[in-house]
């Protein structure tokens, strides 16, 4: 597919999302009273927050984060595969729900035993990602037959397969810039009762396309967001990239990489060794504060709750911000209350 060097510039719109470091780890509480978090408007009950990207590769801190999560006020998550933190199914259920938290979805659910753990957490969504090919219509034909085929399998434990995206779904169709991004194709194929989308509305937007008018244009095909904000457009193709090719020049991941951060906010992304990990977190600056950047959050929100949403999913690349002050506490926070202000 042909690469562009420089991207259109558009009206965007965007999410935010979470990482978390320095937390202790703390008992399962009886119940979390969520009297002191800020009272959410007309999106109340559907402000949840994302697992996967809060804690990068780092699964092991998964119980403590899910307790922060709950103190800030989230109504929901989205978890992290099918990890329980040494828990049995159930008690982790119970501790979900003790937290006056509902696992709304989880990533990385691939296998009929992964769909089957879902239904018994009572988790209705999970992501695909089917593989794109070269961006040729023939190969996003393909990749339309692949998503219905996975979701009729999730459909079977009551799971909604939902598109997860990153920038590469909104390229053009053969490389025809100005005709059919790869994104319309994949909505147009794909059968509404077993394929919803997971827009991620902070690629969605850094790519130079408008989250706003994918929402308007195919109603109902969306249960969930990821809820992240972009403050540009991309400036050249290779910031589109997920992983740089700055960062796969040193070297490809490695799970618990030896070379990894030992330390700080770097030390969750485990694949990868630090200097790498410096690279992808930084890259991600477009990340800004949500309501600071590009995206008409009422509108958007406007089209959203017209078309039956159930969950913004915050998600997180990058917090070191002016007002973030390097905390993903604090920024996980603003990303709530502002959700709460709309």
């Amino acid at each position: 597919m042909k690469r562009r060097t420089f991207l259109r510039n558009g009206m965007l719109l965007g999410a935010s999302s979470l990482a978390w470091n320095n937390v202790s780890l703390l008992a399962a509480p009886t119940s979390i009273n969520h009297a002191n978090a800020p009272k959410a408007g007309r999106l109340k009950g559907k402000i949840c927050a994302q697992l996967y990207t809060l804690l990068k590769t780092n699964v092991s801190r998964s119980i403590e984060v899910l307790k922060q999560l709950s103190e800030i006020g989230f109504d929901g998550v989205e978890l992290m595969g099918t990890f329980t933190g040494g828990m049995s199914t159930q008690e982790y259920k119970a501790y979900i729900k003790s937290l006056n938290l509902k696992p709304v979805s989880s990533h990385n659910l691939t296998t009929e035993a992964d769909f089957a753990w879902a239904q018994e957490m009572e988790i209705h969504h999970g992501d695909i990602r089917p593989d794109l090919g070269d961006g040729s219509y023939d190969a996003i034909m393909k990749a339309c037959d692949a998503m219905n085929e996975a979701g009729k399998i999730r459909a079977k434990y009551g799971i909604k397969a939902v598109l997860h995206n990153h920038s590469q779904e909104f390229r053009w169709v053969d490389g025809k810039e100005g005709g059919q991004r790869i994104y319309d194709m994949l909505v147009q194929n794909t059968d509404p009762q077993y394929v919803g989308f997971e827009l991620d509305t902070g690629w969605c937007a850094f790519s130079g396309a408008n989250p706003v008018e994918f929402v308007k244009k195919y109603p109902g095909r969306f249960p969930v967001i990821h809820a992240k904000e972009a403050g540009r457009v991309a400036y050249c193709d290779d910031e589109l990239e997920h992983f740089p090719n700055d960062v796969l020049k040193i070297g490809v991941p490695v799970q618990n990489n030896p070379k990894r951060a030992k330390t700080g906010e770097l030390a969750d992304i485990s694949m990868f060794t630090e200097e790498q990990a410096n690279i992808l977190y930084w890259g991600r600056h477009w990340n800004v504060r949500m309501g600071n950047g590009i995206i008409n959050w009422k509108e958007l929100s406007d089209a959203l709750e017209a078309q039956g949403i159930e969950a913004y999913i915050c998600e997180r690349e990058y917090f070191s911000y002016e007002g973030g002050g390097g905390s993903s506490y604090t920024c996980a926070k603003q990303d709530y209350e502002y959700l709460c202000s709309l």
